[in-house]
């Protein structure tokens, strides 16, 4: 901005002393050419002097060192029209018009083509320079003229001297007001420059927040999918411990069941129709085996009764056991109130099924008794084998061919003894039916007497 202000002013300024110094060389001009009094130089002075006056430099045109000379050299191309005048003079006179003088002897009557020559005009230049350069140094206003052609002249030039004093002062003013606009600029460059560098320094500070906040949603990401891997690896852990805790080796399993009302909402919605217990042993290294429950049955019994089945699993010891499955189940739904009216089915496999062949995949197809247990009593309110939203299902499978009369005494003996005691007790029950079974015939065949 202050680079435009200071060119337009040093252009405007430079101009104005341009049109100056032509109006004082038009007046000097004026003053020192003393036409020969024939109207032909008269005609020719007026030429002159217009074309001078239509040559001016206008303030829009560009303004160079070397263009108040190049103003006057159309003056060089200006010829004396020759029609009607013949120049029969040949008196030879030297220009004094001029304190400089152009030192050329010229006839008298060429002396106003010389002084529109080229050499004149620069030698009249030259002169208004000195007493510009004069009246600036000493401030001599009693410089004394030998010449009397002179003294017009030298008003002339104090006059244009004036006006040049007075641009120079405006010069002097606006080159200060140019100084402190510089000065201004470069303070608003530097201020400008410091800004823009905190605003890149804040740009890089953004983007390592948000590289930063990246990097901590990845880490989040990271800790939440970790959580999930944990959290399931403890939930698998902790049924692991469950069925650890609850596996039994003896070939008897206790299924209790809890959520029955949504399981069963499930079921019916047919998101879950079916639910597994946890895998039991019928030894160490027995069979494995788990049971499968529809809450709201299964194919023919859907809808209408309590399906159970037995599955027969994959086993380490497999390849040691007898095939196929032969032994009966037995499943035994518990009464919670007491009065012990348990629910009791039983079935024998099918050695020709697949279900009780080796298994060959995790389990084998689930087989049992559909219809175990008519779902509209299992699902009234009050009954008596859901109790706190939780049922219970017993699987057993028999192993030494227990008669099926011993069974109801089995399932009524209490399932916190230990399993050796139970199986003493059932063993004990077991022999003192078979003694009176031997006796009632003996008591039969007593005669009267």
């Amino acid at each position: 901005m202050s680079s435009l202000l200071y060119s337009t002013s040093y252009k405007f300024i430079t101009q104005t002393m341009v049109n100056l110094m032509l109006d004082s060389i038009s007046t000097l001009t004026a003053v020192v050419a003393k036409p020969c009094g024939r109207p032909s130089c008269n005609i020719k002075l007026q030429k002159e002097q217009q074309i001078h006056r239509t040559k001016r430099p206008q303030p829009n045109e560009q303004f160079e060192d070397d263009q108040l000379l190049q103003t006057y050299e159309v003056l060089d191309g200006y010829e004396v029209e020759k029609q009607g005048y013949t120049n029969k003079c040949k008196k030879m006179m030297r220009c004094l018009s001029l304190p400089l003088g152009s030192g050329k002897d010229v006839p008298d009557c060429n002396l106003f083509e010389h002084r529109l020559s080229r050499q004149h005009q620069k030698c009249l230049m030259a002169s208004n320079h000195r007493y510009i350069t004069m009246l600036h140094s000493d401030n001599d206003s009693s410089i004394e003229m030998t010449d009397t052609s002179t003294i017009s002249p030298s008003i002339a030039i104090k006059d244009f001297y004036e006006k040049y004093t007075k641009l120079y002062e405006t010069l002097t003013i606006l080159t200060g007001e140019i100084q402190t606009l510089t000065s201004d600029k470069t303070q608003l460059t530097t201020e400008l420059s410091n800004l823009k560098s905190s605003v890149d320094f804040a740009h890089q500070e953004q983007l390592k927040l948000k590289q930063s906040e990246q990097e901590k949603d990845a880490f989040i990401n990271g800790m939440q999918v970790n959580q999930e891997i944990l959290q399931q690896t403890l939930t698998d852990l902790t049924q692991n411990i469950e069925n650890a805790q609850s596996t039994s080796y003896d070939g008897t399993f206790t299924w209790k069941i809890k959520n029955v009302a949504e399981l069963t909402m499930h079921a019916q919605s047919g998101r879950q129709p079916s639910i597994y217990s946890s895998p039991f042993y019928s030894s160490s290294t027995g069979y494995k085996m788990c049971m499968r429950a529809y809450l709201n049955g299964d194919g023919n019994a859907c809808r209408t009764h309590l399906s159970l089945f037995f599955v027969v699993m994959r086993g380490e010891y497999d390849a040691i056991l007898k095939w196929p499955f032969h032994f009966k189940v037995t499943f035994c739904m518990f009464d919670q109130s007491g009065q012990q009216r348990h629910v009791i089915d039983s079935f024998r496999p099918d050695v020709k099924s697949n279900s009780f062949q080796i298994p060959k995949t995790q389990m084998n197809i689930a087989s049992g008794i559909p219809k175990f247990f008519p779902l509209p009593t299992l699902q009234q309110d009050g009954n008596n084998y859901v109790k706190d939203d939780t049922l219970f299902i017993k699987c057993i499978v028999d192993f030494t061919d227990l008669p099926k009369m011993l069974l109801p005494y089995w399932l009524n003996l209490n399932p916190g003894l230990p399993t050796d005691v139970q199986n003493k007790m059932i063993k004990t029950e077991a022999e003192r039916r078979q003694e009176n079974q031997q006796q009632l015939p003996i008591s039969t065949s007593t005669p009267c007497g």
